[in-house]
């Protein structure tokens, strides 16, 4: 069976939570990988972070990237 108006595709949604407001959303196209993590982590994440923020991440494999946890540390986080 076909897709309406289309095919189907993947998307990955991903963003920051803080106390008051959802941060840093991005969307790609297809599933995340440590490749797209780690820009996403540098490009939009960090810029959106204030020096001492605290970062939780799940324990997915994807997050465990060295490039993401240096962005990160080098912003104080």
């Amino acid at each position: 069976m076909d897709a309406p108006v289309g095919s189907w595709g993947t998307q990955t949604f991903i963003s920051g939570i803080s106390a008051n407001a959802l941060i840093a959303p991005w969307v790609i196209k297809g599933p995340m990988d440590g490749e797209a993590f780690a820009a996403y982590v540098e490009q939009v994440l960090v810029p959106e972070l204030e020096p001492g923020t605290v970062v939780i991440l799940d324990n997915l494999a994807t997050h465990k990237n060295e490039a993401a946890a240096t962005a990160m540390r080098e912003a104080g986080c």
